[in-house]
């Protein structure tokens, strides 16, 4: 009996976004492959759409976030929540739509179960910048509201991942102290957002502090600690030679099936698209 084959999940657009529309892994070995190379042609038989698609959006993800520690600088890094945000809009759309028609609830799943794969592929190849991004999107409101029920990898995956990181209520905190005390920026790339956030709220909370004639000597050090990990990881990344992730850079407001929704935010949008999901 023939076994079934697995559904196509990441779309056209979504390959575009990923830098990966062009150029794909042959699925199919050419004749001189097939003679010369028999690991190459076992690849091809044992290897979906689904498997190659996740390893070349792995590879790609990881050398976004390279890219991205180029911008943290004083005058670019007011562009990286720009950037964040950018990324879920389009992510959360990637998984409701696919080529400018609402999807069914089918391939809804079909597209979750892809980034949480995407997620847990990142997470163990130290890419955390990935996983805070793509747990944004699954997470976010428009998804949520379809109320499906959550699988035991999404369970499992989001138990591992508040432990390591912490969780929203304390900023991610764990998160923080890794960064901190992590030694191999090669191997361990934080989370450009979550660095952002504490580097921010140290500085405020240090200026608050001044203000009423005190000097929070140990927020200071704590702030300084924090800049000290950007600039090690904009140093050593700003010459990184990929470029930037289109998912980061494109406009949600220009997908195809966002334009005919009018006058609403970008979050009001997709949740608007949300309810055209059908079962």
């Amino acid at each position: 009996m023939k076994g079934k084959k697995r559904a196509r999940t990441l779309s056209l657009e979504g390959q575009d976004l990923f830098n990966i529309g062009i150029n794909s892994m042959p699925l199919s070995p050419t004749s001189k492959e097939s003679k010369t190379c028999l690991k190459k042609l076992l690849y091809n038989l044992f290897t979906t759409d689904f498997d190659v698609k996740l390893e070349k959006s792995v590879k790609t993800f990881r050398k976004g976030t390279c890219s991205l520690y180029s911008f943290l600088t004083d005058k670019e890094k007011g562009k990286i929540p720009d950037f964040f945000n950018n990324a879920v809009a389009n992510l959360v759309y990637l998984i409701l739509v696919t080529e400018g028609k609402p999807n069914n609830i089918v391939k809804v799943r079909h597209n979750i179960s892809f980034y949480l794969s995407l997620a847990k592929q990142a997470f163990e190849n130290g890419d955390h910048n990935s996983v805070i991004l793509l747990k944004a999107a699954l997470e976010n409101i428009a998804i949520k509201r379809l109320r499906l029920k959550e699988i035991k990898k999404q369970t499992k995956l989001f138990k591992k991942l508040e432990d390591t990181y912490g969780t929203f209520m304390n900023c991610n905190a764990k998160h923080l102290k890794q960064m901190l005390e992590n030694k191999d920026i090669k191997a361990f790339l934080p989370s450009i957002v979550i660095m952002l956030m504490h580097l921010n709220k140290t500085k405020e909370y240090a200026k608050c502090y001044r203000s009423i004639g005190k000097f929070p000597k140990e927020l200071q050090n704590k702030h300084n600690e924090i800049q000290n990990v950007a600039i090690t990881y904009y140093n050593n990344y700003k010459d990184f030679q990929d470029r930037i992730l289109e998912l980061y850079l494109k406009d949600p407001e220009e997908l195809e099936l966002m334009k005919t929704v009018k006058g609403m935010s970008i979050s009001a949008k997709l949740y608007e698209i949300s309810m055209l999901v059908k079962n």
